[in-house]
Formats: structure tokens, C-alpha cells, sequence
């Protein structure tokens, strides 16, 4: 009997159509017909499986352009809070305890941080967070996490924690890995209200080439997978397919932001893992995150970290070249360094700084890295190529991890994140002009 060759043209909501090619023996004895059965089984399997990796990819490239908008709200928010936060600060320091205005200036400062709170989670979801990466075992900060977990959720929902007997590390940031425990714990408390179970299970798997998620760039490797898991309420496949988008919440809007599985999406990615959720109605649910094994090695160094002794706050006479393009920014700094003894010059821009730097001795650029026009990035290398020993402090509303390490990397001194307190441009200026060449 021929080989019959059956072309299928099937066009997947929301995609694009798919050509499948099957070469077929078909006949009218019951064995034929039940390989005809077998393969078109087959391929309504591979279609399946196309179309599931289709809503995966669309899925990443969505969540990938949310973050590099919140990450951009974000900068421009942080330019914004550090101007208003610079005057509002300015205007406590000129005056007294007992002036009327000062409680309102305090209420105030007490707004705009808890605006750079906000602003910190937008950077968490856009994944332009510096990360202090570490040797760290999963389940004993999951033993740590638990203690603080017994204080915050109810006593009818039980705790439970397992792991395989000698765990591989991950390189991690603690604080960030406290934050994915938390909001997970926070999400299966939620979806628990009368009583239930919340499972911490950590092991170690070893991730194949043909292991599903190397079609997301997953390294073959060991991996170590943390799966939290509750006995709640469950999700819908609509649910399910948004749960980790910033804002989107099924609480009331009272009860929370939406953004807390949205900050465990990205620092999952930060750490070069990945992250997947089981769940239907009534079923509970079951996230799943992958990390990336660590190899026996020293531990690396966090970013910024500083071990030395004590900044003595002074006063200075230094010159100083601060470079932003916020007008409003160079203005407070310019204002908060001359009150403390420095000659102070502003440039706007890479290409007016150098100018300024050729024209005067300067001691210490304050860089803003995320700059248009010539960029930090560029400005410094060229500081650096007129005068290797320059002292240079960078600072931005965001810059991502590697930006800021290439930045450090090139010869900058430190890092000052924006909006900070205006207090701490004078004392980190102190710290760098004061570090040996």
C-alpha cells in the first residue's frame, strides 16, 4: 500500500498559521486505521505543543516590555521624587522644631518615601536592581524565613518545610530571595482564609538539552528547584495567564498593589532562573522556580560592598563637578555641597562636563550614568582617558546591575542611588574624595 502524504494548514488564535506535514499508510484493515488514529494523535499532540511554546514566547516578550516601561516610569519618577524630596529636606534644615510648617514639611518627606518605595518595586519588576550575589543555601533561609512566617500567618494554616539531603547553593541576593518568600507566603495566605497547608520543598534536579526549558535559554546543568505550594482556592487559566503582570490583582483593592508576584517574576530573572505556576479552581497552586546551581567556588564579592572604616561626615573645600541633566537636581546639590564648604560647578551633559572638567582642577565628578546625549557610561570613559586617577561618583534614578558594575569596572568610585537623602551626597562625596588614589 502507498504512502499518502497529508499537508495540514491550521491557523492558532492569536498566531500565525502552522503547516504540519504527515506521510500516512492508509488502508481498510483495522491495523491501518488504528495507525491513522495513532498519528493523528500524534500530531494533535505537536500542535498542542506548538501552540503552548507560541503562548510562552508571547508571554516572556510581554512581560520583557512591561519591564522596560516600568523601569522607564520608574527613572523619570525617581528624577521627580529626588527634586521635590532635595527641597522639601532643604526646607527642614532651615527650620526649627517648633516653626509651625515643620510637621508639615516631616508629613512631607514621609509622603515622598513611601512614592521611592513604590518606585524601588517598579525597578524590582523592570530588573534594574543591584543585586548582592552570595553562596547561599535555599533551605536554611527558608528555616530563617519560617520563624518570621509563624508571626504573619494565621496559626490554622500550617507551615511545612522538606529538602533533599545535601543541597546544592545558589548564588543569590538574600534580601531579594526573603522578598520571593514573603510575597509567595503572602499569596498562598491570601488563598487559605479559614485553614490550609503551605509547603516549602527544595531539591536538586539536573536540567537536560531537551529539557523544556532550554526553549527559554535554559543552560543544561544542575538546577535548584523551589517549589512553594498551598492547599487554596486556586486559579483560572485566565488568572493563571496574568498572575505575574504588575497591578493585576483578585484582592481587593484595598488589600494590596498587585505588584508582589510581578517582583518575584523579575527577581527570579534577575537570578537567571525561571519560574512556572500549577494551579486550577478548587486545586490550590504550585509555583515553581528553577535556579541556577552554584558550582563550588569562592564566594564573589557583592556590588558596593564597603568593609572600611567609618566615613568621619566633615565638612570640605574641594572642587566638585556635578553632572545631571536635571536642572532642578543640580540645583539642590549644588545648594546642599556649598553649604558644606565646596566650590561646586553643573554641567548638563557629557559633552559640557568634559569642557568643564578641561577647564578646571577638579577633585570629584558626581556622573549621572543614565544621561541622554553622550551617556555616563561614555563621559566617564573619557574622564578617565584625560586623568586615570579621576574620582568619579556615579548615580541615576536606575541603571541596570552590569551598567553600573561596567561603570565601577571603568574607574568610578562608588554608586548613590537616586532619590536618596540629601545628606548622603555630601557624605558619599566625602568618602570618595578620602579614598587613596
Amino acid at each position: 500500500m502507498n504512502a499518502s502524504r497529508l499537508d495540514f494548514r491550521i491557523a492558532l488564535k492569536g498566531g500565525n498559521p502552522m503547516m504540519f506535514v504527515e506521510n500516512l499508510q492508509i488502508g481498510n484493515s483495522d491495523n491501518k486505521i488504528e495507525q491513522l488514529e495513532h498519528e493523528i494523535q500524534i500530531l494533535r499532540t505537536r500542535m498542542l505543543e506548538q501552540r503552548e511554546l507560541e503562548e510562552q514566547l508571547f508571554h516572556a516578550q510581554k512581560m520583557e516590555s512591561l519591564a522596560n516601561l516600568a523601569a522607564g516610569i520608574a527613572h523619570d519618577l525617581n528624577n521627580i521624587l529626588q527634586s521635590v524630596l532635595g527641597y522639601t529636606q532643604i526646607a527642614l534644615l532651615e527650620k526649627a522644631g517648633t516653626d509651625p510648617d515643620y510637621e508639615i514639611f516631616q508629613k512631607i518627606e514621609r509622603i515622598i518615601v513611601k512614592g521611592c518605595d513604590l518606585t524601588r518595586q517598579f525597578l524590582t519588576f523592570g530588573r534594574r536592581i543591584h543585586s548582592e550575589l552570595q553562596p547561599l543555601n535555599l533551605h536554611t533561609k527558608i528555616i530563617e524565613i519560617k520563624e518570621l512566617l509563624h508571626r504573619t500567618i494565621p496559626r490554622m494554616i500550617d507551615i511545612e518545610v522538606y529538602s533533599t539531603a545535601d543541597l546544592n547553593l545558589i548564588k543569590a541576593d538574600s534580601g531579594q530571595i526573603d522578598q520571593i518568600l514573603m510575597n509567595l507566603s503572602i499569596n498562598a495566605k491570601d488563598a487559605m482564609p479559614d485553614h490550609g497547608r503551605l509547603i516549602f520543598k527544595t531539591e536538586n534536579v539536573l536540567i537536560s538539552a531537551h529539557h523544556p526549558l532550554t526553549r527559554f535559554n535554559a543552560q543544561p546543568g544542575p538546577y535548584v528547584l523551589l517549589t512553594v505550594t498551598d492547599t487554596g482556592t486556586g486559579m483560572t487559566p485566565e488568572v493563571k495567564k496574568q498572575i505575574f503582570e504588575p497591578f493585576f490583582t483578585t484582592k481587593a483593592k484595598s488589600n494590596g498593589t498587585g505588584l508582589g508576584l510581578a517582583m518575584v517574576y523579575a527577581i527570579v530573572k534577575n537570578h537567571n532562573g525561571f519560574i512556572d505556576v500549577l494551579s486550577e479552581p478548587g486545586q490550590g497552586a504550585s509555583f515553581k522556580i528553577h535556579f541556577p546551581a552554584l558550582h563550588a567556588q569562592a564566594a564573589t564579592p557583592g556590588l558596593l560592598q564597603n568593609d572600611g572604616p567609618k566615613i568621619n561626615f566633615s565638612l570640605g573645600h574641594e572642587r566638585i563637578l556635578f553632572v545631571d541633566d536635571e536642572s532642578d537636581i543640580l540645583k539642590i546639590g549644588r545648594e546642599i555641597l556649598e553649604k558644606h564648604g565646596y566650590e561646586v560647578h553643573t554641567a548638563q551633559n557629557g559633552e559640557e562636563a568634559l569642557k568643564q572638567y578641561n577647564r578646571f582642577k577638579i577633585d570629584l565628578v558626581i556622573l549621572d550614568v543614565g544621561m541622554p546625549g553622550m551617556g555616563g557610561i561614555k563621559c566617564l570613559q573619557q574622564i578617565m582617558a584625560l586623568d586615570p586617577k579621576a574620582k568619579i561618583l556615579i548615580c541615576s534614578g536606575y541603571a541596570p546591575s552590569d551598567l553600573v558594575r561596567k561603570a565601577l569596572e571603568l574607574g568610578a568610585a562608588d554608586y548613590l542611588t537616586k532619590p536618596f537623602p540629601i545628606e548622603n551626597l555630601p557624605r558619599s562625596a566625602r568618602s570618595v574624595l578620602d579614598k587613596q588614589s
